[in-house]
């Protein structure tokens, strides 16, 4: 094949130790090199089969039974890996369309240069929901239950934050409750809210609090500025938060489900 890692150890203790996001990240920079050295499909192609082979092997030596029954069997250390080879492929480094040169180079850079976090963060943000943080997170040692990046996730009754490499941005929808809207922004209704606003204000309440606990929380162990920019549902600068919802069809990309249908095929 044309993977990118032409051999995948075959001793079990691999597969149970694999640190997916290192091995992700170091997928990405070799991406980025192949890309200059031989041309962008062949990237793409051999992101593919970073997925693929490692995964016929599993298959054929651990669980041979499962050939052919249409079940896609994943040693659990990978169960990510189609998601984030995925979300690579949409990226503005390696997608097909849609994107500039400068975007392209750029973010090429960022793949190459940039630590292991950051380029989980690049390529597979975090989503919250922030209307009913107060009830999910629990344990405010730990984050709060992550979102998949899917529109399915988003309510127009609520309000959700994106942690990205590099900033934060909240996504309000436009029935969230005014309590909410109030709380946070210092507006009497979601009517009140600008198109875009960058920064975050800390009120005096319990819904402001528990929103800044969260961002400190997340912010704590990355040494960057934080920057808070908040878009309403209906802003025509929606496609900031919108166009991080990796796992949904957009611009001529398949879906995560699709992509993972196309996995299966290939592997069989």
């Amino acid at each position: 094949s044309s993977g990118i890692n032409a051999e995948w150890p075959l001793r079990p203790g691999i597969y149970n130790n694999l640190n997916i996001d290192a091995s992700v990240a170091l997928l990405a920079k070799l991406a980025v090199v192949k890309s200059n050295s031989a041309s962008l499909g062949d990237a793409r192609e051999a992101m593919q089969y970073a997925v693929i082979d490692p995964l016929i092997r599993y298959q054929t030596d651990y669980c041979p039974s499962a050939k052919g029954n249409g079940q896609l069997v994943v040693p659990k250390t990978q169960r990510l890996l189609p998601l984030y080879i995925s979300s690579l492929l949409k990226s503005k480094a390696f997608r097909l369309q849609n994107v500039s040169v400068d975007e392209r180079f750029m973010t090429m850079l960022q793949f190459k240069t940039l630590p292991v976090d950051d380029i989980m963060l690049m390529m597979y943000p975090r989503l919250f929901s922030l209307h009913n943080l107060a009830e999910t997170w629990t344990d405010k040692n730990s984050v709060p239950p992550r979102l998949a990046l899917t529109a399915e996730k988003l309510t127009r009754q609520g309000a959700f934050i994106l942690q990205t490499h590099e900033h934060f941005i909240i996504w309000v929808g436009r029935h969230v409750s005014e309590i909410f809207v109030n709380s946070v922004y210092n507006v009497q209704a979601y009517s009140d809210l600008p198109d875009i606003a960058v920064g975050l204000q800390h009120h005096d309440n319990a819904i402001s609090d528990i929103i800044h606990d969260l961002i400190s929380l997340l912010s704590k162990v990355r040494d960057v500025p934080t920057t808070v920019v908040s878009v309403r549902e209906d802003s025509r600068n929606g496609f900031m938060f919108l166009e991080h919802l990796v796992e949904d069809r957009s611009d001529g990309q398949i879906s995560y489900f699709e992509f993972l249908q196309k996995i299966q095929q290939q592997i069989g």
